[in-house]
């Protein structure tokens, strides 16, 4: 038997539903992704849609106990941390340069609907996975403004977790 904390779990196959806020402003994306754990943490990986212009980039969010981190890889580059009550540095590469980010966290949500061990378990049933975050933004030093994020990843009806690929 292996040990759910040093082992990944199996994939399930997720509908990711992506609103921000800001500036009065709302924007929804939808996209297929991935849902696993890893540990303690609980991951959604998405490949970027076209609408959002970043080219061929995959998102990878990491969500934990008070604790989220957002990494992308491929045309554009971003690495962004968030705890709240905290400032963190991240940054943005794209192909015109680097710029520095710095995140101020005002509130962090995770949760999953379903079963209460459903983290624990990915191949047990579980719904939808909801994080909801809020934050500051500062763009090299310049205030970037406040934004309000609620990613949804909700278990596609076809997915069989049982049968998911391994990590």
């Amino acid at each position: 038997m292996t040990d759910k904390h040093t082992s990944a779990t199996h994939r399930r196959r997720v509908d990711i539903i992506l609103e921000s806020f800001a500036a009065g402003e709302r924007i929804v994306r939808r996209m297929d992704g991935d849902l696993f754990l890893k540990g303690e943490q609980v991951y959604v990986r998405y490949d970027e849609p076209p609408e959002a212009e970043m080219g061929r980039t995959v998102t990878m969010v990491k969500a934990g106990q008070g604790e989220l981190r957002i990494v992308r890889h491929g045309d554009i580059r971003l690495e962004q941390t968030f705890i709240p009550g905290k400032r963190h540095t991240g940054y943005l590469q794209t192909p015109q340069g680097r710029i520095e980010l710095e995140t101020e966290t005002l509130s962090l949500d995770v949760r999953q609907e379903g079963p209460p061990d459903s983290l624990d378990d990915i191949s047990a049933p579980g719904g939808p996975l909801t994080i909801a975050w809020s934050y500051k933004l500062s763009v090299m030093g310049e205030d970037g403004g406040e934004y309000r994020l609620l990613l949804r990843a909700v278990p596609q009806k076809d997915s069989d977790p049982g049968s998911g690929r391994a990590c």
